[in-house]
Protein backbone atom coordinates (compact mmCIF):
# COMPACT_ATOMS: atom_id res chain seq x y z
CA UNK A 1 0.00 0.00 0.00
CA UNK A 2 1.25 3.48 -0.87
CA UNK A 3 2.50 5.57 2.05
CA UNK A 4 0.27 8.37 0.75
CA UNK A 5 -2.73 6.42 2.09
CA UNK A 6 -1.36 6.67 5.63
CA UNK A 7 -1.93 10.42 5.58
CA UNK A 8 -5.25 11.81 6.84
CA UNK A 9 -5.31 14.84 4.54
CA UNK A 10 -4.65 12.68 1.48
CA UNK A 11 -7.54 10.43 2.47
CA UNK A 12 -9.85 13.39 3.03
CA UNK A 13 -8.98 14.75 -0.40
CA UNK A 14 -9.63 11.32 -1.91
CA UNK A 15 -12.98 11.04 -0.15
CA UNK A 16 -14.13 14.41 -1.48
CA UNK A 17 -12.95 13.97 -5.06
CA UNK A 18 -14.25 10.40 -5.34
CA UNK A 19 -17.67 11.56 -4.15
CA UNK A 20 -17.77 14.46 -6.67
CA UNK A 21 -17.00 17.26 -4.19
CA UNK A 22 -14.51 19.65 -5.78
CA UNK A 23 -14.86 18.15 -9.28
CA UNK A 24 -16.63 20.30 -11.86
CA UNK A 25 -17.32 20.66 -15.55
CA UNK A 26 -15.11 23.36 -17.03
CA UNK A 27 -17.72 25.35 -18.94
CA UNK A 28 -15.16 27.86 -20.25
CA UNK A 29 -12.91 25.13 -21.66
CA UNK A 30 -15.83 23.41 -23.42
CA UNK A 31 -17.02 26.79 -24.74
CA UNK A 32 -13.62 27.39 -26.38
CA UNK A 33 -13.42 23.81 -27.64
CA UNK A 34 -16.78 23.92 -29.42
CA UNK A 35 -16.91 27.62 -30.30
CA UNK A 36 -20.17 28.16 -28.42
CA UNK A 37 -21.21 30.61 -25.71
CA UNK A 38 -20.79 29.62 -22.06
CA UNK A 39 -24.58 29.80 -21.60
CA UNK A 40 -25.17 27.39 -24.48
CA UNK A 41 -22.61 24.92 -23.12
CA UNK A 42 -23.97 25.19 -19.57
CA UNK A 43 -27.50 24.56 -20.82
CA UNK A 44 -26.44 21.36 -22.63
CA UNK A 45 -24.41 20.15 -19.65
CA UNK A 46 -27.34 20.76 -17.29
CA UNK A 47 -29.63 18.83 -19.62
CA UNK A 48 -27.29 15.81 -19.57
CA UNK A 49 -27.32 15.81 -15.77
CA UNK A 50 -30.99 16.68 -15.27
CA UNK A 51 -32.13 13.92 -17.64
CA UNK A 52 -29.82 11.44 -15.90
CA UNK A 53 -27.86 10.69 -19.07
CA UNK A 54 -24.64 10.73 -17.02
CA UNK A 55 -23.68 11.20 -13.38
CA UNK A 56 -21.88 14.25 -12.07
CA UNK A 57 -18.08 14.13 -12.45
CA UNK A 58 -15.88 12.22 -10.03
CA UNK A 59 -12.23 11.27 -9.80
CA UNK A 60 -11.92 7.45 -9.68
CA UNK A 61 -10.04 5.65 -6.91
CA UNK A 62 -7.64 3.63 -9.05
CA UNK A 63 -6.63 1.22 -6.28
CA UNK A 64 -10.08 -0.37 -5.97
CA UNK A 65 -8.97 -3.56 -7.71
CA UNK A 66 -5.81 -3.72 -5.60
CA UNK A 67 -7.58 -3.17 -2.29
CA UNK A 68 -10.37 -5.60 -3.19
CA UNK A 69 -8.81 -8.12 -5.60
CA UNK A 70 -11.70 -10.61 -5.30
CA UNK A 71 -14.54 -10.02 -7.77
CA UNK A 72 -17.64 -12.04 -6.88
CA UNK A 73 -20.76 -12.58 -8.98
CA UNK A 74 -23.61 -13.96 -6.87
CA UNK A 75 -26.93 -15.35 -8.01
CA UNK A 76 -29.30 -15.18 -5.05
CA UNK A 77 -32.90 -15.77 -4.01
CA UNK A 78 -33.90 -12.61 -2.15
CA UNK A 79 -37.23 -10.90 -1.46
CA UNK A 80 -37.89 -7.58 -3.13
CA UNK A 81 -38.40 -5.45 -0.06
CA UNK A 82 -37.37 -1.94 1.04
CA UNK A 83 -34.99 -3.54 3.54
CA UNK A 84 -33.18 -5.49 0.79
CA UNK A 85 -33.01 -2.37 -1.39
CA UNK A 86 -31.47 -0.47 1.52
CA UNK A 87 -28.98 -3.30 2.02
CA UNK A 88 -27.92 -3.00 -1.63
CA UNK A 89 -27.56 0.79 -1.33
CA UNK A 90 -25.53 0.84 1.88
CA UNK A 91 -23.39 -2.31 2.02
CA UNK A 92 -19.76 -1.36 1.27
CA UNK A 93 -19.07 -4.53 -0.74
CA UNK A 94 -21.99 -4.55 -3.19
CA UNK A 95 -21.00 -2.74 -6.36
CA UNK A 96 -24.15 -3.49 -8.38
CA UNK A 97 -27.33 -5.54 -8.12
CA UNK A 98 -29.93 -6.60 -10.68
CA UNK A 99 -33.37 -8.16 -10.34
CA UNK A 100 -33.24 -11.10 -12.73
CA UNK A 101 -34.91 -14.41 -13.54
CA UNK A 102 -32.36 -17.20 -13.81
CA UNK A 103 -33.72 -20.58 -12.74
CA UNK A 104 -34.55 -20.41 -9.03
CA UNK A 105 -32.67 -17.13 -8.61
CA UNK A 106 -34.14 -13.62 -8.82
CA UNK A 107 -31.11 -11.44 -8.04
CA UNK A 108 -27.62 -11.02 -9.47
CA UNK A 109 -25.10 -9.13 -7.34
CA UNK A 110 -21.59 -7.92 -8.16
CA UNK A 111 -19.37 -7.64 -5.12
CA UNK A 112 -15.80 -6.68 -4.21
CA UNK A 113 -13.90 -8.37 -1.35
CA UNK A 114 -10.31 -8.71 -0.14
CA UNK A 115 -10.23 -12.52 -0.30
CA UNK A 116 -12.37 -15.64 0.12
CA UNK A 117 -11.86 -15.58 3.88
CA UNK A 118 -13.16 -12.03 4.27
CA UNK A 119 -16.02 -12.86 1.88
CA UNK A 120 -17.05 -15.74 4.17
CA UNK A 121 -16.90 -13.50 7.22
CA UNK A 122 -19.01 -10.90 5.45
CA UNK A 123 -21.62 -13.54 4.56
CA UNK A 124 -21.79 -14.71 8.18
CA UNK A 125 -22.11 -11.11 9.38
CA UNK A 126 -25.01 -10.14 7.10
CA UNK A 127 -26.85 -13.30 8.16
CA UNK A 128 -26.22 -12.58 11.83
CA UNK A 129 -27.41 -8.99 11.40
CA UNK A 130 -30.46 -10.23 9.44
CA UNK A 131 -29.62 -8.13 6.39
CA UNK A 132 -30.85 -11.08 4.30
CA UNK A 133 -33.28 -13.90 5.19
CA UNK A 134 -31.90 -17.06 6.87
CA UNK A 135 -30.79 -19.91 4.62
CA UNK A 136 -33.83 -22.06 5.38
CA UNK A 137 -36.12 -19.42 3.88
CA UNK A 138 -34.42 -19.19 0.47
CA UNK A 139 -32.47 -21.09 -2.16
CA UNK A 140 -28.73 -21.15 -1.30
CA UNK A 141 -26.78 -18.53 -3.25
CA UNK A 142 -24.52 -19.48 -6.16
CA UNK A 143 -21.24 -17.54 -5.97
CA UNK A 144 -18.60 -17.36 -8.70
CA UNK A 145 -15.16 -16.00 -7.86
CA UNK A 146 -12.86 -14.05 -10.16
CA UNK A 147 -9.56 -12.27 -9.61
CA UNK A 148 -9.27 -8.58 -10.41
CA UNK A 149 -5.62 -9.31 -11.11
CA UNK A 150 -6.88 -11.19 -14.16
CA UNK A 151 -8.73 -8.23 -15.65
CA UNK A 152 -8.05 -8.17 -19.38
CA UNK A 153 -9.96 -5.00 -20.12
CA UNK A 154 -11.64 -2.30 -18.03
CA UNK A 155 -13.11 0.51 -20.12
CA UNK A 156 -16.28 1.97 -18.52
CA UNK A 157 -16.74 4.52 -21.33
CA UNK A 158 -16.73 2.01 -24.21
CA UNK A 159 -20.50 2.36 -24.89
CA UNK A 160 -19.93 5.92 -26.05
CA UNK A 161 -17.96 4.55 -29.03
CA UNK A 162 -20.96 2.59 -30.31
CA UNK A 163 -23.23 5.54 -29.64
CA UNK A 164 -20.96 7.69 -31.79
CA UNK A 165 -21.10 5.20 -34.67
CA UNK A 166 -24.89 5.27 -34.65
CA UNK A 167 -24.99 9.03 -34.37
CA UNK A 168 -22.60 9.49 -37.31
CA UNK A 169 -24.79 7.14 -39.35
CA UNK A 170 -27.67 9.53 -38.84
CA UNK A 171 -29.61 7.43 -36.34
CA UNK A 172 -31.63 9.21 -33.67
CA UNK A 173 -30.25 8.93 -30.15
CA UNK A 174 -32.83 9.23 -27.39
CA UNK A 175 -32.09 8.48 -23.73
CA UNK A 176 -34.70 8.84 -20.98
CA UNK A 177 -36.88 10.78 -23.39
CA UNK A 178 -34.07 13.25 -24.14
CA UNK A 179 -32.97 13.57 -27.77
CA UNK A 180 -29.20 13.90 -27.96
CA UNK A 181 -28.34 16.48 -30.66
CA UNK A 182 -24.92 17.10 -32.20
CA UNK A 183 -23.58 19.49 -29.56
CA UNK A 184 -25.03 17.44 -26.69
CA UNK A 185 -23.37 14.32 -28.01
CA UNK A 186 -20.01 16.06 -28.42
CA UNK A 187 -20.20 17.28 -24.82
CA UNK A 188 -21.35 13.86 -23.62
CA UNK A 189 -18.33 12.25 -25.24
CA UNK A 190 -16.00 14.91 -23.79
CA UNK A 191 -17.24 14.29 -20.26
CA UNK A 192 -17.16 10.50 -20.57
CA UNK A 193 -13.57 10.68 -21.84
CA UNK A 194 -12.50 13.04 -19.07
CA UNK A 195 -12.24 16.17 -21.21
CA UNK A 196 -13.49 19.63 -20.18
CA UNK A 197 -13.21 19.08 -16.42
CA UNK A 198 -11.63 21.02 -13.60
CA UNK A 199 -10.76 20.57 -9.93
CA UNK A 200 -11.98 23.30 -7.61
CA UNK A 201 -8.99 23.51 -5.28
CA UNK A 202 -10.40 26.61 -3.59
CA UNK A 203 -13.52 24.71 -2.51
CA UNK A 204 -11.42 21.88 -1.10
CA UNK A 205 -9.09 24.36 0.57
CA UNK A 206 -12.00 26.04 2.38
CA UNK A 207 -13.64 22.75 3.33
CA UNK A 208 -10.48 21.07 4.65
CA UNK A 209 -8.87 24.18 6.14
CA UNK A 210 -5.66 23.81 4.13
CA UNK A 211 -4.09 26.30 1.72
CA UNK A 212 -4.69 25.89 -1.99
CA UNK A 213 -1.09 25.09 -2.91
CA UNK A 214 -1.06 22.19 -0.46
CA UNK A 215 -4.25 20.81 -2.04
CA UNK A 216 -2.74 21.09 -5.52
CA UNK A 217 0.46 19.35 -4.43
CA UNK A 218 -1.36 16.51 -2.68
CA UNK A 219 -3.61 15.86 -5.69
CA UNK A 220 -0.58 15.81 -7.99
CA UNK A 221 1.09 13.28 -5.65
CA UNK A 222 -2.01 11.04 -5.63
CA UNK A 223 -2.25 11.13 -9.42
CA UNK A 224 1.47 10.50 -9.90
CA UNK A 225 1.20 7.39 -7.66
CA UNK A 226 -1.81 6.25 -9.76
CA UNK A 227 -4.11 6.35 -6.75
CA UNK A 228 -6.42 8.98 -8.19
CA UNK A 229 -7.66 9.08 -11.77
CA UNK A 230 -8.51 12.09 -13.88
CA UNK A 231 -12.01 13.63 -13.59
CA UNK A 232 -14.66 11.77 -15.62
CA UNK A 233 -18.39 11.26 -15.85
CA UNK A 234 -20.00 7.81 -15.85
CA UNK A 235 -23.36 6.44 -16.94
CA UNK A 236 -25.79 6.07 -13.99
CA UNK A 237 -26.20 2.35 -14.75
CA UNK A 238 -23.21 0.00 -14.77
CA UNK A 239 -21.20 0.40 -18.02
CA UNK A 240 -24.20 1.42 -20.15
CA UNK A 241 -26.69 4.26 -20.68
CA UNK A 242 -30.34 3.50 -19.94
CA UNK A 243 -31.14 2.86 -23.62
CA UNK A 244 -28.76 -0.11 -23.84
CA UNK A 245 -28.68 -3.70 -22.58
CA UNK A 246 -25.91 -5.02 -20.34
CA UNK A 247 -25.08 -8.73 -20.67
CA UNK A 248 -23.24 -10.91 -18.17
CA UNK A 249 -21.52 -13.54 -20.31
CA UNK A 250 -19.30 -16.55 -19.62
CA UNK A 251 -17.55 -17.78 -22.76
CA UNK A 252 -15.73 -21.02 -23.53
CA UNK A 253 -12.64 -20.62 -25.73
CA UNK A 254 -11.45 -23.88 -27.28
CA UNK A 255 -8.39 -22.52 -29.07
CA UNK A 256 -6.65 -19.31 -30.22
CA UNK A 257 -7.29 -17.64 -26.86
CA UNK A 258 -4.74 -14.91 -27.54
CA UNK A 259 -6.41 -13.89 -30.81
CA UNK A 260 -9.85 -13.76 -29.20
CA UNK A 261 -8.53 -11.67 -26.30
CA UNK A 262 -6.83 -9.23 -28.68
CA UNK A 263 -10.15 -8.77 -30.48
CA UNK A 264 -12.01 -8.21 -27.21
CA UNK A 265 -9.49 -5.57 -26.11
CA UNK A 266 -10.41 -3.55 -29.20
CA UNK A 267 -14.14 -4.33 -29.03
CA UNK A 268 -16.29 -1.33 -28.02
CA UNK A 269 -19.14 -3.70 -27.09
CA UNK A 270 -17.07 -5.07 -24.17
CA UNK A 271 -16.34 -2.65 -21.28
CA UNK A 272 -15.10 -5.38 -18.91
CA UNK A 273 -13.33 -8.69 -19.58
CA UNK A 274 -11.74 -11.04 -17.03
CA UNK A 275 -9.75 -14.26 -17.41
CA UNK A 276 -12.26 -16.53 -15.69
CA UNK A 277 -11.44 -20.28 -15.51
CA UNK A 278 -14.94 -21.18 -14.28
CA UNK A 279 -15.51 -24.79 -15.28
CA UNK A 280 -15.49 -24.92 -19.07
CA UNK A 281 -15.59 -21.14 -19.36
CA UNK A 282 -12.42 -19.17 -19.93
CA UNK A 283 -13.66 -15.58 -20.13
CA UNK A 284 -16.10 -13.41 -18.21
CA UNK A 285 -17.43 -10.56 -20.33
CA UNK A 286 -19.78 -7.70 -19.64
CA UNK A 287 -21.19 -6.60 -23.00
CA UNK A 288 -23.43 -3.67 -23.99
CA UNK A 289 -25.84 -3.50 -26.94
CA UNK A 290 -28.74 -1.39 -28.14
CA UNK A 291 -30.97 -4.44 -28.70
CA UNK A 292 -31.02 -8.24 -28.67
CA UNK A 293 -30.53 -8.52 -32.44
CA UNK A 294 -27.28 -6.58 -32.19
CA UNK A 295 -25.98 -9.05 -29.61
CA UNK A 296 -26.89 -12.05 -31.78
CA UNK A 297 -25.01 -10.44 -34.68
CA UNK A 298 -22.01 -9.96 -32.38
CA UNK A 299 -21.90 -13.67 -31.58
CA UNK A 300 -22.27 -14.63 -35.25
CA UNK A 301 -19.44 -12.27 -36.16
CA UNK A 302 -17.09 -13.82 -33.58
CA UNK A 303 -17.95 -17.32 -34.79
CA UNK A 304 -17.09 -16.19 -38.32
CA UNK A 305 -13.84 -14.46 -37.30
CA UNK A 306 -12.70 -17.33 -35.08
CA UNK A 307 -14.12 -20.57 -36.55
CA UNK A 308 -14.03 -23.48 -34.12
CA UNK A 309 -12.61 -21.31 -31.32
CA UNK A 310 -15.72 -20.37 -29.33
CA UNK A 311 -17.64 -23.11 -27.55
CA UNK A 312 -20.39 -22.76 -24.98
CA UNK A 313 -21.74 -19.38 -23.91
CA UNK A 314 -23.74 -18.70 -20.76
CA UNK A 315 -25.35 -15.30 -20.40
CA UNK A 316 -27.83 -13.26 -18.42
CA UNK A 317 -29.49 -10.19 -19.93
CA UNK A 318 -29.53 -7.19 -17.58
CA UNK A 319 -31.93 -4.46 -18.65
CA UNK A 320 -31.50 -0.97 -17.14
CA UNK A 321 -34.90 -1.26 -15.44
CA UNK A 322 -33.61 -4.35 -13.60
CA UNK A 323 -30.78 -2.48 -11.86
CA UNK A 324 -31.00 -1.48 -8.21
CA UNK A 325 -30.11 2.14 -7.47
CA UNK A 326 -26.54 1.99 -6.16
CA UNK A 327 -23.85 4.68 -6.07
CA UNK A 328 -20.99 3.33 -8.20
CA UNK A 329 -18.49 5.10 -5.92
CA UNK A 330 -19.84 3.41 -2.79
CA UNK A 331 -17.29 0.59 -2.66
CA UNK A 332 -14.33 2.89 -3.27
CA UNK A 333 -15.59 5.35 -0.67
CA UNK A 334 -16.05 2.50 1.79
CA UNK A 335 -12.37 1.60 1.44
CA UNK A 336 -11.27 5.22 1.86
CA UNK A 337 -13.50 5.79 4.90
CA UNK A 338 -12.29 2.57 6.49
CA UNK A 339 -8.72 3.86 6.17
CA UNK A 340 -9.75 7.21 7.68
CA UNK A 341 -11.30 5.45 10.66
CA UNK A 342 -8.23 3.25 11.11
CA UNK A 343 -5.97 6.30 10.96
CA UNK A 344 -8.09 8.20 13.48
CA UNK A 345 -7.74 5.23 15.83
CA UNK A 346 -3.98 5.22 15.32
CA UNK A 347 -3.82 8.97 15.96
CA UNK A 348 -5.77 8.56 19.22
CA UNK A 349 -3.30 5.89 20.34
CA UNK A 350 -0.39 8.23 19.62
CA UNK A 351 -2.04 11.15 21.41
CA UNK A 352 -2.67 9.01 24.51
CA UNK A 353 1.02 8.10 24.65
Amino acid sequence: MSKLLNDLLNLQILENLCSSTGVEVNISALSKLHGKTRQTIKSRVDELFDNEIINRPIMPFLLLHNEYPLFVVVKADLPRTPAINEFFKTDPHIFAAFYVRDGEYNTLMIEYHRDVYSYGNWRDKILLEKKIPPREERVPADSQFFSNKHIIKYQPHSSIINMEKKYLNGEKLEINGYTVNKLSFQILKNLMMGEGMRINENLLSDKLGVNRKTIERRIADLQREKILGKPVCRFPKLFAPSNQILIFCLMEIKKSLGKVINAIKLDPYVPLAIDANIGRYKLLLFKTFFNFEEEFEWEANYDKRFPGCIGGIKKIFLLPSMAASIDQQKVSLGIIREKIEALHGRELMVSVR
